[in-house]
């Protein structure tokens, strides 16, 4: 019996009536509704999700931002409700969302925060930045996948949102990129004018130090003159007190020259009565001679002192003269020095200030103060003009004074001429008396002359007492002048004083204003070059900041706001879901396929058992009716897979090759096991399935298994089929296919073999063949 006749003889067993036809077509179909209806429920789902009712709450209080209303959560609940993915419905309230996801109404909720756009606008406050948060309401009790499907929509919400917000955020910040760019171009213009001012404000500044040098050299010209007029209205108030002692005692001796010359006169007036009664009475006169000549002697004497006293007084008073036209001298001097020196030193400062303002190096209120300041120092000098005043007082007294001295110069001049000729004359009288007492007759004769020069001497005697009268009156009004003099000289000496501390005080001014301009002018040099060096480094500053158009400002908005595009490249790619299933649910339906046909198919028959055939043939024979209708069953799937549900395969009939040699390597290993075992092998089979469903990586990678569980997809046949179907189906790499069919003809080789030693087994009858211990 040939093998063919064996596949044939089984063939025809299960076709002779109308059930085992049925059979047949049946079992044909069991993979394809096992598969073809498991793939078509999935074949697209997403596309479905709008029949997935959920809730959505909009609570979104909207904000501001940049003056302009923000309003995210409306913009989010638009597009929901566009896209139409899931079947929203827009809901109340937070608690009414979490109800009807609790009671099933809804598969999931999302709500919107009422202060979603303010937080997504806060970060424009660093001190009050919040994360905006969008919250997602599930129940797997509802569906495990639903709460998938709507952490990824989330996901999907926050990409889109943060983009939008990025992009508007990167927009913002790179046009305040362009405004920065913008003032800092300002800015380095506004550093190169600075600079060039600093560049003036430094000549200016050495101007202005030329121009406090001079105040400082005029402000110690001053200072030295005051000093000088303070030591000069010193030696005058010394002089003014010299000439009061000696007035006093000149009026003191005009005094006695007063009473002197009064007694002059009466002595006189005697000496007169005396001539004259002397005249009538000649007798007596030789005895009286020499009385007379001791009195001329005597009146000799006097008249001597007279003139000695008299010249005493001329000459102090020429002395006194002279040291009042050299304390006016002194006066007039001091007021034109000090007037010259005060207007020199206010000249400079006001023309040295001007002509700063002029070289724009300082402004009009710069100088406003300045003058100000010198003025303060010039109007301390002059608030002693009083002083000056009063020293002009004093010289135009010491002029009245010395006009008055000089009349009493000359009186006193004329009393000593006169006191001169007195003496001169008494003189002459003493030689005549003496002559007289010589000669007495002579005396007696000159009696009548002498007589009428006693009366002439009477009467010299009497302007002489005048004029020492009219002397110690102008001595009096001279020591009163005196004392006037000496007195302004003390206020003069006091306002010297105060003028030289006045004038000590400018001249520290003045330094401190050189050291002020000298710190002005290294300040000046500092501020030139930290201005050319802000202005340089705003320059480079300003070129190292962007400055985009606006074409390439909104291209790179977009970049910063999605900074990364995936870039997939899909060297094999699923159409759908259900392309994605697609090798491992055919693959699986095949598996069941050849399963199932163990329940109306024998393994091997016993008529082959009891004839003489070889035993691989017998087993040969015996698995290709499985192999024939497994076949069958996987061209059907196949079939329907293809051209019903639309499975976009990139090798459409290396595919069904594929199923082929799969449905050859799972009957094979399932008509052996089940062969040889029996009813323990369909046990065996379906444990291999469960194994293989598991291990197969069907869903997820293999990789994502358990350790213990690697071994089992790499020695099982299911996985590789999988990995075959799908480098066919998505047009993969084909290099991997040559593995697959090899190890594919070697299971197909091992469950041979299992039959073969069925086979053999099977040839020797036991007790247990004819009662065993499980029938199924």
């Amino acid at each position: 019996m040939t093998i063919l006749r064996l596949a044939l003889s089984e063939l025809q067993r299960m076709t002779r009536g109308t059930l085992p036809k049925l059979a047949i077509i049946a079992l044909s179909c069991v993979p394809l509704l096992y598969g073809a209806m498991y793939l078509y429920a999935n074949w697209d789902p997403q596309s479905h999700l709008s029949g997935v009712r959920a809730a959505l709450v909009n609570l979104d209080e909207g904000a501001e931002k940049s003056g302009k209303d923000l309003k995210v959560g409306e913009d989010v609940t638009e597009s929901l409700l566009e896209d139409g993915t899931f079947g929203w419905e827009l809901v109340g309230s937070e608690q009414e969302a979490y109800e009807g996801v609790a009671n099933g109404d809804y598969s999931f909720a999302m709500t919107i925060p009422k202060d979603f756009s303010a937080n997504l606008a806060s970060p424009a406050d660093f001190d009050k930045a919040k994360q905006a948060q969008l919250k997602i309401t599930t129940n797997d009790a509802n569906n495990f996948m639903v709460g998938t499907f709507a952490d990824t929509l989330a996901n999907e919400v926050h990409n889109s949102v943060a983009k939008e917000v990025g992009t508007q955020t990167a927009d913002s910040m790179i046009a305040g990129f362009v405004d920065i760019h913008s003032s800092m171009a300002d800015a380095a213009d506004g550093a190169g004018q600075v600079y060039d001012g600093t560049l003036q404000l430094k000549d200016g500044v050495a101007t202005l130090s030329d121009g406090t040098k001079q105040l400082v050299d005029g402000g110690k010209q001053l200072a030295d003159g005051t000093v000088e007029l303070h030591d000069g209205t010193k030696t005058l108030k010394q002089g003014t007190g010299d000439l009061v002692k000696g007035q006093t005692q000149l009026r003191d001796g005009a005094k006695e020259l007063s009473a002197g010359t009064g007694d002059l006169k009466k002595g006189a007036d005697q000496l007169a009565a005396g001539l004259n009664e002397m005249k009538k009475q000649t007798a007596p006169l030789p005895s009286s001679a020499k009385q007379l000549n001791d009195g001329a002697q005597q009146a000799a004497k006097a008249a001597k002192q007279l003139a000695a006293g008299s010249r005493q007084v001329a000459d102090g008073n020429a002395q006194l003269n002279d040291k009042v036209s050299e304390a006016a001298e002194v006066i007039t001097a001091l007021e034109a020095d000090a007037d010259k020196r005060l207007q020199t030193v206010e000249k400079k400062s006001l023309d040295g200030i001007q002509q700063l303002v002029k070289d724009e190096i300082i402004t009009q209120e710069q100088a406003d103060e300045l003058v100000k300041t010198v003025s303060s120092s010039v109007d301390e000098a002059a608030a002693n003009s009083q002083v000056i005043q009063r020293a002009k007082e004093i010289k135009a007294q010491l002029k009245t004074a010395q006009q008055q001295i000089q009349q009493l110069a000359d009186g006193s001049e004329q009393v000593a001429q006169g006191n001169k000729q007195l003496s001169a004359g008494l003189n002459t009288l003493a030689d005549g008396t003496a002559q007289l007492n010589a000669a007495v007759p002579t005396l007696v004769k000159g009696i009548s002359t002498a007589a009428t020069g006693g009366n002439d001497l009477a009467a010299g005697a009497a302007q002489l007492n005048d004029g020492a009268k009219t002397l110690y009156a102008g001595q009096r009004d001279a020591l009163a002048g005196a004392k006037q003099l000496d007195s302004g000289a003390k206020e003069l000496n006091a306002g010297a004083a105060e003028l030289q501390t006045g004038s000590a005080q400018l001249y520290t001014g003045l330094k401190d204003l050189q050291s002020g301009v000298g710190d002005l002018g290294k300040g000046s040099n500092d501020l030139a070059d930290g201005s050319g060096e802000l202005a340089t480094g705003l320059s480079d500053g300003t070129k190292e900041i962007p400055n985009p158009d606006d074409p390439t400002r909104e291209h790179l908005s977009e970049v910063i706001g999605d900074p990364v595009a995936v870039d997939r490249t899909d060297q094999a790619k699923a159409g759908a879901y259900g392309e994605g299933l697609a090798p491992f649910f055919i693959t699986l339906a095949t598996w069941i396929g050849a399963f199932i046909l163990t329940q109306v198919m024998r393994p091997i028959t016993k008529r082959a058992l009891a004839s003489n055939g070889r035993d691989w043939k017998i087993a040969l024979g015996g698995w290709m009716p499985f192999f024939l209708l497994s076949v069958i069953q996987s061209s059907l799937l196949y079939a329907v897979v293809l051209f019903w549900l639309g499975l976009d395969t990139a090798h459409p009939w290396m595919t069904w090759g594929l199923l082929a040699l799969a449905s050859m390597a799972f009957t094979a290993i399932i008509q052996g096991i089940t062969a040889l075992l029996g009813a323990a092998g369909k046990f065996v089979v379906l444990v291999l399935m469960v194994l293989q469903l598991v291990t197969a990586g069907g869903t997820f990678p293999w990789e994502t298994l358990p350790e213990p569980l690697h071994v089992l997809h790499r020695i099982l046949p299911m996985g590789h089929v999988v990995a075959g179907l799908r480098h066919l189906v998505y047009g993969a790499d084909l290099a991997l296919l040559s593995e697959v069919v090899l190890g594919l003809i070697g299971y197909t080789l091992l469950g041979l073999a299992l039959s073969t030693l069925a086979v053999r087994k099977h040839k020797t009858w036991t007790l247990k063949t004819l009662q065993p211990e499980l029938v199924v």
